[in-house]
């Protein structure tokens, strides 16, 4: 069973750039153009068939002949280049401020469309850069030029916000923006469907958040990556439909011309919109639920860690203060003995050297187990064969009786 070559692997992607001569180190897969797709052949720097809607199989094993046949065997210079050729959505965030000083932030939203016929141009983007091309890379390239020419001029032609939110101001950005950036998209291949601009917060927080979340999509792995970007598109979409909508109401509010097919749209957008973020709310819920749960049995499980921990140090310290009272007994028991010794002038240095050779035994054993040690040497004591006073094994004379042993 082959596999399929997904060269659009995120919904941000309008067109990547691929070296053919490289094909014969694929796995063998198929190509799939989806609607709206394309697929263009370069050799040698010249432009030959775009391929749309087609499927190409076996791209790696039997591919070598097919790109043999499309572009000649002796070709050096051979590349594909697959393209989105359906609307796309280019949100271009902007800060500025009114001549009045008021700040104004928002973003200005380019719809452009990529024809078959101009997919080589697309060229020129991937110049000196890397062989993808994305919304966000659109984005950049139009940014200061937008700003210069479109944003900056039409914020200094509003009095005040109440005129920046008018269905006038909407018209003039528009048409501003067909004028001033015609030339360059047109350079990068793409046509201007729609232009609209959005300064009201929330809806300026809410594409923000999207951006964010379908950025953070395209890092995450596994089977359901792929349908996690598609929800996160087709929200950011609708929110931009909603948006339009709103500024297509307004303008035809303007002019007296509100449609019912137009008021009903935008109703069922908001109702969507409101629908998905309840969702959303629901699933953040569950999830903090979810959370705390997983949270509290940690907190419990750390807590019975803490108490067998207290356990154990308890246990410890009573060990250590039961060996430290059976070492001073055992230091006393020894004193006293040795005063004995001393009283009975049997104290000569042999009997000094064993008990210091038997302290010194028993500091070392002692220890965890100590108690064992402590048995067990109970087992060594005896009686002085003359007096019948306690002795230790291995003592040489009686400290008692100063008898020798």
């Amino acid at each position: 069973m082959s596999n399929r070559y997904r060269w659009r692997d995120n919904p941000n992607i309008l067109a990547r750039l691929i070296d053919a001569n490289n094909l014969n180190t694929w796995k063998a897969q198929e190509v799939v153009l989806k609607p709206n797709e394309a697929c263009a052949f370069i050799v040698d720097g010249r432009i030959g068939d775009i391929l749309t809607e087609k499927v190409v199989s076996n791209i790696a094993g039997g591919f070598n002949r097919f790109i043999g046949d499309m572009m000649g065997v002796t070709a050096k210079d051979r590349r594909l280049l697959f393209a989105m050729t359906g609307p796309a959505d280019i949100a271009i965030p902007f800060t500025g401020n009114l001549p009045n000083g008021t700040k104004v932030t928002g973003f200005a939203n380019i719809r452009v469309q990529l024809r078959g016929e101009d997919i080589p141009k697309l060229l020129n983007m991937f110049a000196n850069s890397a062989p993808v091309l994305d919304r966000k890379r659109v984005a950049e390239v139009l940014h200061n030029e937008l700003m210069m020419r479109v944003i900056n001029p039409s914020l200094a032609e509003c009095s005040d916000e109440a005129m920046l939110r008018s269905s006038a101001f909407q018209d003039k950005f528009e048409m501003r923006t067909e004028v001033e950036l015609r030339a360059t998209l047109s350079t990068l291949g793409f046509t201007i469907l729609k232009a609209f601009v959005t300064s009201n917060q929330t809806d300026n927080e809410k594409i923000i958040q999207l951006q964010s979340e379908l950025a953070a999509a395209t890092n995450t792995e596994g089977a359901h990556a792929e349908a996690l970007m598609e929800r996160i598109a087709i929200r950011e979409a609708a929110t931009l439909r909603r948006i339009e909508c709103e500024v297509n109401v307004a303008k035809a509010e303007a002019a007296g011309k509100v449609s019912v097919e137009l008021q009903s749209e935008l109703k069922e957008l908001r109702k969507q919109e409101a629908q998905w973020e309840a969702e959303l709310k629901r699933d953040e819920g569950q999830a903090n639920l979810r959370m705390k749960e997983s949270s509290h049995k940690t907190e419990q499980a750390m807590a019975l860690f803490e108490q067998v921990q207290a356990k154990k140090r308890d246990r410890i310290a009573q060990q250590m203060e039961h060996q430290n009272q059976r070492m001073d007994k055992q230091n006393d028991l020894q004193m006293k003995m040795m005063e004995m010794a001393a009283n009975n002038d049997a104290l000569t240095p042999e009997v000094m050297q064993e008990f210091l050779r038997q302290q010194t035994a028993q500091k070392a054993v002692d220890g965890p187990g100590g108690e064992i040690e402590q048995s067990s040497q109970a087992s060594n004591e005896q009686n002085c064969p003359s007096c019948s006073k306690p002795i230790m094994a291995g003592w040489k004379a009686c400290p008692h009786c100063g008898i020798a042993l």
